[in-house]
């Protein structure tokens, strides 16, 4: 299987073996344990800033476009497969994910500029220079952007106060804009823009202008919303949208933001406005951008609701994705107001006050049930219907 021309490719572990025919028997022990040597190549598997299968973070980061990676605990620079694999003799085949039990992406052959002999082993590689759609900086600066110099994984582009960033490894969804873009997402859909339909957030360390948030490891990493395109049309009615609405669009605050004056904001509301952003957007990644109840997917008319009243939940309860519904407009208000309400299975439960015409204009009836529900969202919602629903 010819790796050194498909970075950006997704690969299982079980993949990678089936490409290189690899026997049954041969397919445990190293294959598992984050890399292995075989027919005379390295296979690193590595997870960033999340701990793998076996529950031990090695710390790997990219540091730019420099992968920062931990040998297995214990090694060191004389033992004979360290020195092997930094020799540079043998071709070294790295795959990388940001989420455990994902699929990885194939960074492509690493080659090592530095070799630290910490605890564990400490290996700097850096990459080839790829592009895997060459087509998009060419529409970019046909659109008016200024582009920064290619980064392995991304490179940055801006127009004025619009900043997005270009994949460069993967076809995948190539263009990543900022999440407070999702206030336009119909539109841009409307004007050609595809979406993935198993997320709604885009992480990688690498776009440093962009938010971060927390995705399943110790540390925030930036987000953003990538998008594809059926064709080089698509592409330029999507750019389009874009540049006419900025600048004036951006920033849009998330809904429930405290809107302040930066100048005077304190510490106390900006970290309640900071604070409401990652709880919406930590909703809007649980339920892939979809109301929790009617599935609809429109992120302009979705409320991050609080289950358990924010006046009164501690700090850690405002925060909680588990005290959190994504619902559309209409339905947050009942539920907020305590007109609607859930029970353990998640079917709606309906207040005496509302007449069967008002049932009938809110398209409420009993059939309707609440999707991905957890245990977290069990106990709060005992106390939705103990001290906020009207029966």
């Amino acid at each position: 299987m010819p790796f050194h021309e498909q970075p950006g490719l997704l690969f299982t572990r079980a993949t990678v073996q089936e490409a290189l025919q690899v026997p049954d028997d041969l397919r445990g022990g190293d294959w598992d344990t984050g890399y292995t040597q075989y027919q005379d190549e390295f296979f690193i598997f590595c997870n960033i800033g999340v701990a793998g299968r076996t529950g031990h973070d090695y710390d790997n980061y990219w540091d730019g476009e420099t992968l920062v990676w931990r040998a297995k605990r214990g090694t060191n620079v004389s033992q004979p497969q360290i020195a092997r694999l930094a020799s540079e003799r043998y071709p070294v085949h790295i795959f990388y994910r940001y989420e455990d039990r994902a699929p990885f992406v194939y960074a492509g052959q690493g080659r090592v500029t530095q070799v630290l002999d910490t605890q564990p082993v400490t290996i700097h590689w850096t990459f080839a220079d790829r592009n895997a759609n060459p087509e998009l900086p060419a529409a970019l600066g046909s659109a008016g952007f200024t582009l920064d110099p290619p980064g392995v994984h991304t490179q940055r582009a801006t127009r004025g106060r619009l900043v997005i960033y270009a994949k460069r490894l993967t076809t995948s969804f190539p263009l990543v804009i900022g999440p407070d873009w999702e206030q336009l997402m119909t539109e841009l859909i409307s004007a050609g823009g595809l979406r993935p339909d198993d997320r709604f957030y885009y992480h990688n360390s690498t776009m440093r202008s962009f938010p971060q948030r927390l995705n399943g490891g110790t540390g925030e990493i930036p987000y953003g919303l990538d998008f594809g395109f059926d064709g080089a049309t698509a592409l330029s009615k999507f750019l389009s949208v874009l540049t006419a609405a900025q600048p004036s669009v951006l920033p849009v605050p998330s809904p429930g933001a405290v809107e302040v004056d930066p100048v005077t904001e304190t510490e106390v509301t900006r970290a309640a406005r900071l604070g409401q952003q990652k709880f919406r957007s930590g909703l809007l990644e649980r339920y892939k951008g979809r109301c929790a109840l009617t599935s609809i997917d429109m992120p302009e008319v979705l409320r991050a609701s609080h289950i358990k009243p924010w006046s009164k939940s501690s700090g850690t309860e405002r925060l909680d994705a588990d005290n959190g519904l994504l619902l559309v407009v209409h339905l947050d208000s009942l539920f907020d107001r305590g007109l609607i309400s859930f029970d353990d299975e998640g079917v709606i439960l309906i207040s005496a006050l509302m007449s069967g015409g008002t049932r009938k204009a809110f398209g409420l009836d009993l059939s309707l049930r609440l999707t991905g529900l957890t245990e977290g969202n069990r106990a709060y919602l005992k106390h939705h219907r103990a001290s906020v629903f009207v029966g």
